[in-house]
């Protein structure tokens, strides 16, 4: 009864504070819940689908319309980063092991840089036949790069290259877009600044499981 009272007679001010407070800390571990929800969604629905470039199960699998290797960061210079030169030798290896049409490179291009150009030669330095490789110099995203593989190219069954905490992302959006996919890793090292990648890439999910539902 006394703390009631005291309560009452507290200043109208701190008593909007308070509620405010404890609006705002309601609205964030909500937000929180909300986010580790969705990232547990994404990653927990394509997991079974990961596997590495020499996976036995490559080869079993039937009319695999594309191997897809997504870009990121060319170099100054024209020279592909860690992570790309290693998703273009991973997806090449894909392609030898899976009964697959096409490896395409999908990535940006725009004025003086230019990704897809860039993977296009380093697969045929490792011996890919020209009748055999594809771009798409519209992938300006993971989102844009996986849905266009459905939308524009009209693939239906493809295998995604990337590295593992990219590929949950990928493979999610492309079950989205109707595609049949599966992924290949490419993490043959341990990559610099690769702990700020991991916990972006949680708010990449939840961005692109919005876009999801909002956009295909």
């Amino acid at each position: 009864m006394a703390r009631r009272e005291a309560r009452r007679k507290r200043p109208l001010i701190l008593r909007i504070l308070a509620v405010t407070a404890q609006v705002i800390l309601t609205a964030a571990l909500a937000a929180v819940a909300a986010v580790l929800i969705i990232d547990l969604v994404v990653t927990g629905t394509t997991r079974r689908r990961i596997m590495t470039a020499d996976d036995a199960k490559l080869a079993e699998m039937e009319d695999v319309d594309a191997v897809i290797v997504l870009g990121c960061s060319v170099r100054p210079g024209g020279v592909p980063s860690a992570m790309l030169a290693d998703r273009i030798d991973a997806g090449v290896e894909a392609l030898a092991n899976a009964p697959a049409k096409l490896l395409l490179m999908s990535g940006d291009r725009h004025e003086y840089y230019d990704e897809p150009g860039v993977m296009l030669e380093r697969a045929r330095q490792l011996g890919v036949p020209e009748e055999m490789l594809g771009e798409d110099p519209e992938g300006f995203s993971t989102f844009e790069s996986v849905v266009r593989a459905a939308k524009t190219f009209g693939f239906r069954r493809v295998i995604i290259v990337s590295q593992r905490y990219h590929l949950y992302r990928a493979l999610y959006i492309a079950d989205r877009a109707g595609l049949e996919a599966y992924g290949v890793t490419a993490d043959p090292r341990t990559y610099s600044g690769q702990a700020f990648r991991e916990l972006r890439e949680v708010a990449a999910r939840v961005k692109d499981f919005f876009q999801c539902m909002f956009r295909i």
